[in-house]
């Protein structure tokens, strides 16, 4: 009897665990079993802006797939966080150019990046290069690796040309990370957010199609990959007022991000200062964005600004590469040295894009 209670109760859960594996893997919020990443960047090198469906694509997968299929020589790239995403053609002043920035990308998410270059013969004319504190605090890049960890491979490939080494081949990663999908295929959480899909699309049945082309009377809904790779927020990002700026620079962690009584990285230092030497050894123009505060985060690090030395280095690092390889630099972290106002931004960090040409000159120094 007792026996038979057990598999009573066994083959009862069956069908649940069963319904969270088929929900988890079908709707698939997080694009894990549904990669979308190939099509989209395809889409944006055929001139066509493309959007995630879900709205939360794999941004590193997008870059990774986008410079296999970019054009062989570009004028310009950008490289960063998201700081820099905004940052389109018509700013930069060309039409060959790609962004290639991706949220909370750090020093190894750029390395692997120039790697992936070098794997597939992709020149670029000039840099952009978005120098922030995700690249130098030590603290966070090193914990938060599993972001980039399937672009590993492309980073020790970097690392072994900076240092003078020869590389070992790298073989294509499609990205795709089996204990990562068996994980979230099981996941309770996993399956909170797919179910969360359901009810906000109000039906449990997916269109085939996860990703789309931004076409004539797009309405903004989700955020889009320009043709150049450059990022636009969903309209109901855009349409943050300074109220919710405000409120983001209140609760804005800064002892994590901005490094509490720490200092930048040594080793981020000795990469940064190689891969600028290698690059304009090239004749690559590099040019250094930093990227401001709002004011009023601005204002909460100066309170304690004996704790938070982070971003005084890294100002004084840039200046230092600008002398010693001539690079360009533009912007500063003190957002009341460029007048910017806490309105001008989407949130706590992020510049709007409508404004950063009016701050900021990406134009080419030549």
């Amino acid at each position: 009897m007792v026996v038979a209670m057990k598999w009573l109760k066994l083959i009862s859960v069956i069908p649940l665990i069963c319904f969270l594996v088929i929900t988890n893997i079908y709707q698939d919020p997080a694009n894990i079993f549904h990669d979308e990443s190939k099509e989209i960047a395809e889409s944006i090198v055929d001139g066509h802006a493309a959007y995630s469906a879900t709205g939360n694509g794999n941004e590193r997968e997008v870059k990774h797939n986008l410079i296999m299929v970019m054009p062989d020589e570009t004028d310009c790239i950008a490289v960063g966080p998201s700081l820099v995403m905004c940052v389109n053609k018509d700013i930069v002043g060309s039409d060959s150019f790609i962004n290639l920035g991706v949220s909370g990308a750090d020093i190894n998410d750029i390395l692997a990046q120039f790697g992936l270059m070098e794997i597939y013969g992709k020149k670029t004319k000039r840099v952009i290069l978005c120098v922030d504190s995700y690249s130098f605090n030590e603290s966070i890049y090193a914990v938060e690796g599993a972001r980039n960890a399937p672009l590993w491979p492309y980073t020790e490939y970097m690392l072994q040309i900076l240092n003078g080494e020869e590389p070992v081949p790298v073989y294509f990663n499609d990205g795709q990370d089996i204990k990562v999908q068996m994980e979230q295929a099981f996941s309770i959480s996993y399956f909170q957010a797919s179910w969360d899909q359901v009810i906000r699309n109000r039906t449990y049945a997916m269109s085939d199609k996860r990703w789309g082309v931004v076409t004539e009377g797009f309405d903004g809904s989700k955020p889009y990959y320009g043709v150049d790779g450059s990022w636009t927020y969903a309209a109901s990002y855009q349409a943050n007022d300074i109220n919710y700026v405000l409120q983001q620079c209140a609760g804005y962690d800064i002892k994590t991000e901005f490094a509490y009584d720490r200092h930048i990285s040594e080793y981020s230092k000795d990469v940064f200062e190689k891969l600028i030497a290698y690059l304009t050894n090239q004749g690559i123009e590099v040019e250094l964005y930093l990227c401001p505060l709002a004011p009023s985060l601005w204002d909460r690090l100066e309170v304690e600004k004996s704790h938070y030395a982070i971003l005084d280095e890294l100002t004084e690092f840039s200046k230092e590469m600008s002398n010693k390889y001539d690079l360009k630099i533009t912007g500063t972290y003190n957002p009341y040295e460029l007048g910017i106002k806490d309105e001008d931004f989407y949130d706590s960090r992020h510049v709007r894009r409508e404004l950063m040409g009016e701050f900021f000159d990406f134009y080419s120094k030549e």
